[in-house]
């Protein structure tokens, strides 16, 4: 990571929806929001870490959080387009704590499911916390990070009744 952190450009990021589980309904996911970016804590694009310099990635987070979770909702086999209720979701925290001799990774979501009126059939947060060798591949580990959070969703028996 440390390596990472020096670059003075930024990092592109990529996504492949890996899940294995398989799910079914429908929604359309829209916008997803970054709160610490809204809250000035960070960059749009940028992941906070805890080792001397910043990850800036070449995509806003909040974009490409949504659409990894749009992937893997439609990788496991829910119909994502424009029909269905509506899914969104509060990025509350993602960190990176890499300093000492691993990587702990922090990432926690607020997901909520309206329906076309409006009304909230689902509202409930998702944390994925989660440890790495310091050494591993950042960016398998971010995806991995990624897709254990959109995992939990896809198990909530809640959020599958929310989308049918």
């Amino acid at each position: 990571m440390l390596a990472l952190s020096a670059c003075a450009s930024t990092i592109p990021l990529n996504y492949a929806p890996s899940s294995v589980m398989v799910g079914e309904g429908k929604a359309q996911v829209k916008e997803f929001a970054y709160l610490p970016a809204q809250q000035g804590k960070v960059k749009p694009n940028q992941i906070r870490n805890t080792a001397m310099g910043s990850l800036l990635f070449d995509r806003n987070i909040d974009v490409f959080v949504r659409d990894a979770v749009f992937a893997e909702l439609r990788f496991v086999g829910v119909k994502v387009g424009s029909e269905g209720n509506v899914l969104t979701g509060e990025i509350q925290e993602f960190l990176i704590d890499d300093l000492g001799y691993s990587v702990d990774w922090t990432l926690r979501i607020r997901y909520v499911v309206k329906d076309a009126s409006g009304q909230v059939l689902f509202d409930q947060v998702k944390a994925t916390a989660r440890n790495t060798n310091k050494f591993a591949n950042v960016f398998g580990a971010l995806n991995e990070t990624i897709k254990l959070n959109a995992e939990e969703l896809l198990k909530d028996p809640a959020f599958t009744a929310a989308i049918k």
